[in-house]
C-alpha cells in the first residue's frame, strides 16, 4: 500500500489495516523504527480512575489475605482481580 505523508507530517493507516488490527480512533500504537523501516505496534493501556485504583487496592489487600493463592504467570493474577472487580 501506498500512503502519502501530509503538509502536517501525518499519515492515515489505511481502512484494512485498522479493521485486521482492531484498532479504532483513540487507540494507542508504539512507534519503532531501525535504518530502513517504521513499526507500529497496537498498544493497550488500561486508564483507571482514583475510585477504581482504590477498589483496586482492596481487592489486592483481599488477595493478599487468602492463604495458599499463587499465581503461574501475571494474566493469571490479572484474571483474578478482574473477577474479584466484579
Amino acid at each position: 500500500m501506498l500512503r502519502r505523508i501530509t503538509r502536517n507530517k501525518q499519515l492515515t493507516i489505511p481502512k484494512e489495516i485498522m479493521d485486521r488490527l482492531h484498532l479504532q480512533e483513540g487507540d494507542y500504537v508504539r512507534i519503532e523504527y531501525d535504518d530502513c523501516s517504521i513499526h507500529l505496534r497496537p498498544v493497550i493501556i488500561d486508564e483507571f480512575s482514583n475510585d477504581a485504583y482504590k477498589k483496586l487496592a482492596a481487592k489486592l489487600d483481599q488477595v493478599k489475605k487468602e492463604s495458599g493463592t499463587h499465581y503461574d504467570d501475571s494474566d493469571s493474577a490479572r484474571n483474578h482481580l478482574k473477577g474479584l472487580m466484579k
